[in-house]
């Protein structure tokens, strides 16, 4: 590829290696609070999922990315000797050239970016002219820190769930033990990894995180990520848990997990997988884990949410003492989906765009056409009608950021030239297909019963088999009946029951639409198993 610096050399590109580990940690051990992503174990262990690659520039360790058809960073610069911080910007504008001389023929240099980045890098990097000041900022997901005696202890209220499934756990297998992950372990641990995927890849079927990539993608990379890391844990010298039950010739493996110190009080968890036919295995190793091998530590960190909203249900639900924010860098201002996720990297580079119809026809005297700019403050109106709770309504900002959006079909209904009702449509990557998603659909109150929610609903899957999607999925409160008919009268079946997905104590279900010959692959309004 042709990335030049301006004095005309480009840098050697390498791959990481075990060899690589005294030049990383010798950048990342200048830092005061660590999160995640800044550790080599990191590094390596998500080298081949992510296409990753690093090199020295201006005196600066700088990791690249190339896992979405575009190439990126997923750490900014980390100085790598005494002096080279003056040299930041004249690294940072290095490092924008080769990734924009790498985009700009394929996704455009707006993929151009640095993830994962720290508070404590980001004051770094804003305390330099040039190129560092100049970046843009957004938000990305950060990293949940839990006080390891509470994650110990599992005490008090709001963890009772969480106790009480660990309970469970020993009282139905009192033979239970623990010990490290052996050579000998391995193949056992990947054949449960084996079955933990394909569970997920069930039970999940239709998710995808906030920027509309497919779980499956990222459970896929997830799965490469823990094999590096079960065949190379020794020689990496990671903390390990391997958690056997049953007796006699029925003894298994029904869970292990990996982790190692940050810093002197603080540990981390970066990989953690149980036989999902066991119930509350998840509990009782993340508990014990923390009490047997992070004895002195003060806080564990559990890494980020991904994105994906059922995660980061269950790593809130555990109640995190703190966050440690993470920022994405560009050269240009970042749309912000959703108001938290950079939307620049909205999707993996074979999606296609979503295509709204720009007219349509009527109903009563109601028409359906595709949203423009100008629309959103109406539709803002709209959500504060519609929805008592402001934390289930879009935002003016937020609406603008959708109709932008390649990716989102938004529709309005329009009756005597006002809008009396919205919806928005996601297309989505997963590994060998494309889904859609019916991401919020909303009408005026003072308009219920002209069958203005059923219309919207109509031109949004006409939308999306002018696409050649034929799997649809949405969510809906359990305890919303008149929704749930409305999609079951439109070919949706319950495909998942999401505890908790709408706040706590407030069930949701994921329902399903497919068409064409897979249609009637499964049966509909009933819960999948397991």
């Amino acid at each position: 590829m042709d990335n030049r610096k301006s004095s005309g050399v480009m840098p050697e590109l390498r791959e990481i290696t075990l060899d690589d580990r005294a030049v990383f940690e010798r950048a990342l051990g200048r830092l005061r609070e660590p999160i995640s992503d800044s550790s080599f174990v990191t590094s390596f262990l998500w080298s081949e999922p992510l296409e990753l690659s690093w090199a020295a520039i201006e005196g600066h360790l700088c990791v690249f990315s190339a896992a979405d058809g575009d190439l990126s960073m997923i750490l900014p610069p980390m100085a790598l000797e005494d002096g080279a911080d003056g040299r930041l910007p004249a690294c940072l504008g290095a490092c924008f050239e080769i990734m924009d001389g790498f985009n700009a023929s394929r996704l455009g240099v707006e993929r151009s970016r640095i993830e994962y980045v720290s508070d404590e890098m980001l004051e770094r990097i804003r305390e330099g002219e040039g190129e560092g000041a100049a970046l843009s900022a957004a938000v990305m997901h950060g990293d949940y820190v839990y006080p390891l005696r509470s994650i110990v202890d599992l005490a008090g209220g709001h963890l009772k769930a969480k106790r009480r499934l660990r309970n469970l756990f020993l009282r139905e297998h009192p033979e239970v033990e623990t010990s490290e992950l052996r050579t000998e372990d391995v193949g056992e641990c990947l054949a449960l990894l084996d079955r933990w995927r394909r569970h997920g890849d069930d039970v999940h079927e239709g998710e995808a995180n906030d920027h509309l990539i497919g779980t499956d993608v990222l459970r896929r990379r997830d799965e490469r990520s823990t094999i590096a890391a079960l065949r190379h844990h020794q020689a990496l010298g990671l903390e390990t848990m391997v958690v056997r039950v049953g007796t006699g010739a029925e003894r298994r493996i029904v869970g292990f997990t990996l982790g190692e110190r940050l810093s002197e009080t603080m540990a981390v968890v970066y990989i953690e997988k149980t036989d999902p036919e066991v119930e509350g295995t998840p509990q009782f190793i993340y508990s014990a884990f923390c009490e047997h091998r992070f004895a002195g530590c003060t806080d564990v960190n559990a890494g980020d949410d991904w994105g994906i909203p059922s995660l980061r249900f269950t790593k809130t639900s555990y109640r995190p003492s703190r966050m440690l924010s993470k920022s994405v860098l560009t050269r240009q201002a970042v749309h912000v989906a959703g108001g938290a996720e950079p939307a620049v990297v909205a999707a993996a580079a074979e999606s296609e765009p979503m295509v709204y119809p720009q007219t349509g026809g009527t109903l009563d005297g109601v028409v359906i056409r595709g949203a423009e700019r100008a629309d959103a403050p109406a539709i803002g109106e709209i959500e504060a009608r519609a929805f008592s709770d402001e934390g289930e309504r879009f935002t003016v900002r937020q609406v603008r950021r959708l109709i932008a959006n390649p990716r989102a079909g938004v529709a309005v209904a329009e009756l005597d030239g006002r809008v009396v009702g919205w919806t928005v449509s996601l297309a989505r990557t997963h590994r060998r297909w494309r889904s859609g998603r019916v991401y919020a659909i909303a009408v005026d109150p003072a308009q219920a019963g002209r069958g203005i929610g059923r219309r919207l609903m109509e031109r949004a899957l006409e939308a999306f088999e002018v696409a050649g999607i034929t799997r649809v999925y949405l969510e809906v409160r359990a305890d919303n009946d008149p929704a749930r008919a409305l999609y079951r009268s439109l070919g949706f079946g319950v495909i998942a029951s999401l505890e908790g997905y709408y706040g706590e104590g407030t069930m949701g279900v994921r329902m399903r639409r497919v068409t064409g010959a897979r249609a009637g692959s499964r049966s509909v309004d009933a819960p999948a198993s397991g």
